[in-house]
């Protein structure tokens, strides 16, 4: 087999290889989508290079009017997609910077002198200045012009190398000696070509680098999703704690030893009460050591039933300190669980239970729908308290922990808010903004 034929089939072979890159690129699953994106374009540039190179020498020296269209069009394809190279590599390595790093103005120097070799090379199909092919022979011959071309390639890959030894930082090692290759050894590649004539060992050299530069993106792309893989378990566990210490935390000690207080001295007085406080007890305990386990949200039903299973339990306390109003407008909403219920028992021990004997507490708890959210609002007319000292306290972390829990529940909705509103001695307004779908 002549020799010829042997370099045609690698570069047929490589463009196959360069295509299913491609392909892959394209199609496969990706945290560098930008990134892939622009090295499959790279990729395909270098496929359709190795591609009409190949069949160019398949035909090369083969007599007769289709072989010498053939040569001649792959030829020029070949070319061209030569020229390309350097704009699609300098695309991939911009897009490979970090997004404040990203500077395109160099793309523009490089796409000039790109577009000078292409303008060239389709002036040398009518004049033969950069090549020729001979009608009679159907072969290939270098002309005046070729180093002229091979020098404003040259220039183009000085200036490519210069631009990506100033980013170098913002590069990991492994991309670095990718794209350092990728420019590096066609390069080296074209100067021998220039004294020594034969094949194209700078398109082999390109297949190479190609290779080289696929294999590390994905490399890139695997260390990225087990690092991701490995964020997203972090916070899984990080979120599972937090449900945890939250649950426990509405469960006080103080809470059971009033309620199991109360248990005890109806036992003898009014069992039947006794057992209807137990009730409520149990149905309370199980929601809250339930609600460990729920990663998602919960429908505002049993949220709101939570709620009154609370105060229930509360008013065997507190007997007529304060009274309850319920004014929904709707229900059909979900919210995470252990929402409402915190901010309710906020309002009883830090705005009811501390007024004057003579006074009676109201606590109000309303929903409201608007334009594309759901408003829960809990309002009181508790004592209150100084808005500048509680901004002081969140801001260092020590705002009161029925609020700080409800805030830390909402984290799992996207744009959920919680605002609070109080004056010392008229109450206090808690507003639980939920998104919904419009």
């Amino acid at each position: 087999m002549e020799l010829k034929f042997f370099f045609a089939d690698f570069e047929l072979i490589g463009a196959i290889f360069c295509l299913i890159a491609t392909a892959y690129l394209v199609l496969g699953k990706s945290v560098i989508k930008k990134q892939y994106r622009a090295l499959a374009y790279l990729e395909a540039v270098v496929a359709v290079m190795l591609f009409f190179d190949a069949f160019a020498w398949y035909y090369r020296g083969i007599q007769g009017q289709l072989a010498y269209w053939v040569v001649f069009v792959s030829n020029m394809i070949s070319y061209i997609a030569v020229a390309l190279l350097q704009v699609f590599y300098v695309h991939y390595v911009i897009v490979s910077m970090r997004e404040k790093e990203k500077d395109y103005r160099i793309l523009f120097v490089i796409s000039g002198f790109s577009w000078t070799n292409i303008a060239l090379i389709v002036i040398s199909q009518f004049t033969g200045f950069i090549y020729s092919i001979d009608p009679a022979t159907n072969l290939y011959q270098r002309g005046n012009g070729f180093p002229l071309i091979s020098a404003i390639a040259f220039i183009n890959s000085i200036v490519a190398l210069g631009y990506l030894l100033s980013k170098r930082n913002q590069l990991s090692l492994y991309r670095l000696m990718a794209l350092l290759s990728f420019v590096l050894l066609p390069t080296l590649a074209g100067v021998v070509q220039l004294f020594i004539y034969g094949y194209s060992l700078s398109n082999l050299t390109c297949f190479a680098c190609a290779l080289f530069i696929f294999f590390q993106a994905i490399y890139d792309n695997t260390n990225i999703l087990v690092g991701q893989q490995k964020h997203i378990s972090k916070q899984d566990s990080e979120l599972q704690d937090m449900r945890t210490r939250i649950a426990l935390s509405q469960i006080r000690p103080e809470f059971l030893y009033d309620a199991l207080n109360s248990v005890y001295n109806l036992c003898d007085k009014d069992p039947a009460l006794a057992k209807e406080l137990i009730v409520h007890l149990e149905n309370y305990l199980r929601e809250n050591i339930q609600s460990i386990d729920m990663e998602g949200l919960v429908p505002f039903g049993r949220e709101l039933e939570h709620t009154r299973v609370f105060l229930a339990i509360e008013r065997f306390k507190y007997r007529d300190r304060f009274e309850v109003e319920f004014d929904i407008d709707t229900t059909d909403f979900e919210l995470p669980a252990l929402t409402v219920q915190p901010i309710v028992e906020n309002a009883i021990r830090h705005g009811i239970s501390v007024l004057p004997a003579n006074h009676k507490g109201l606590i109000r708890v309303s929903t409201e729908r608007g334009n594309g959210y759901v408003k829960v609002q809990v309002t009181d007319n508790g004592i209150g308290f100084d808005m500048n000292e509680y901004y002081r306290d969140d801001s260092d972390g020590s705002s009161q922990i029925g609020i700080k829990n409800v805030r830390d529940r909402l984290k799992v909705m996207e744009d959920a808010e919680l605002h609070v509103t109080s004056k010392p001695g008229e109450g206090t307004v808690v507003d639980i903004i939920i998104p919904t779908k419009r």
